[in-house]
């Protein structure tokens, strides 16, 4: 393609393909990637203990919600089972990982509640994520006494 026409060609496709990949997505929204973040600054926090449900488990319940954050971010246990429920207020697919104590979701869609139930041998504080949105600082920690 060396000519003047086939130059013109390829500068089309060109421009073709920076409209297809300028249109992707909405403006002002970010891809999501994985990748490691921290909190947010100045992003509001909000703490919750876990309560004894009516068989003796721990249990809280946790939102995934618009702004890529966890509420309550803070959570306080004790020792022993734990029962983790997690419900998606936002538009957008989450998950919730413990990766100090190998726990994982699955995804969890808009609208949808997942639980996990945790063994919690030892006292710590465990930090949890949503791996889609870690890079957006969608942490918190699980503050076992």
């Amino acid at each position: 393609m060396g000519s003047v026409a086939g130059l013109a060609v390829m500068a089309a496709r060109v421009g073709v393909a920076a409209v297809v990949v300028a249109g992707c997505g909405t403006p002002g929204t970010k891809l999501h990637v994985s990748g490691t973040g921290a909190a947010r600054p100045g992003a509001t926090t909000a703490s919750a203990t876990a309560q004894a449900a009516a068989d003796g488990v721990q249990q809280i319940v946790i939102d995934a919600v618009d702004g890529e954050r966890f509420t309550p971010d803070t959570i306080y246990a004790h020792t022993g089972k734990l029962r983790i429920t997690i419900t998606n207020d936002s538009v957008v697919p989450h998950n919730f990982t413990v990766p100090d104590l190998g726990v994982a979701s699955q995804t969890i869609f808009a609208g949808r509640s997942v639980s996990v139930s945790l063994d919690l041998k030892s006292s710590g504080v465990y930090p949890f994520l949503c791996t889609f949105h870690q890079h957006d600082g969608m942490t918190g920690q699980l503050i076992v006494k």
